[in-house]
């Protein structure tokens, strides 16, 4: 009998993936742009903030462990992606250069909790004779993400201006949050 990999549960948390990546890079391409128009800065000078983001991803690394261990992964990824969210709102209205790079660590380290906590969790919802089909379906989803991300991102800006983009980055991450939230993970003992 061939095990199923593809559940409902498995789809939604690849949904949910390839959501939340669009809901970040729909705003990678332009966040320069726009904080060079709002602040006045050189576009060479924005590119501070992918470093903070990465700063943001790095610095929670270590308490990854920690939080999916001590509290359930699906929660943990639902709410890093709330925040999230809160932080992507946020650059519609800042208007300093020290905020965006506090909404850009604030982004990325919960962002890089929502991608590993969703990791595991799509780890979880699979079969272990399924595993590795899995992972590579779930981070091709991300990649879809990534894609899709930029391409709409650059042409709601060009039609649209930076609040669509966010907004449309916000709509995207709200509804990778609902199909995470479809997910069941079944409890194991630690």
């Amino acid at each position: 009998m061939a095990v199923k990999l593809w559940t409902v549960h498995f789809m939604r948390i690849c949904v949910a993936n390839l959501l939340l990546f669009i809901s970040l890079y729909v705003l990678f391409p332009v966040l320069p742009i726009e904080m060079s128009e709002r602040l006045g800065l050189p576009v060479t000078e924005t590119g501070v903030i992918f470093l903070f983001f990465t700063l943001g991803m790095f610095l929670i690394g270590p308490f990854h462990a920690y939080l999916v261990d001590e509290y359930k992964r699906k929660h943990v990824l639902l709410y890093s992606a709330l925040i999230m969210l809160a932080a992507v709102l946020g650059y519609a209205f800042v208007d300093g250069y020290t905020k965006f790079l506090l909404l850009a660590a604030v982004q990325g380290a919960c962002f890089g909790l929502a991608t590993t906590a969703g990791i595991t969790v799509a780890i979880d919802i699979t079969t272990s004779a399924r595993r590795s089909a899995g992972n590579m379906v779930y981070a091709w989803a991300a990649r879809l993400g990534m894609l899709v991300g930029v391409v709409l991102g650059i042409g709601m800006y060009k039609m649209y201006g930076f609040r669509m983009v966010t907004y449309l980055s916000v709509a995207a991450g709200l509804a990778s949050i609902f199909f995470a939230s479809r997910v069941y993970v079944a409890f194991r003992a630690p």
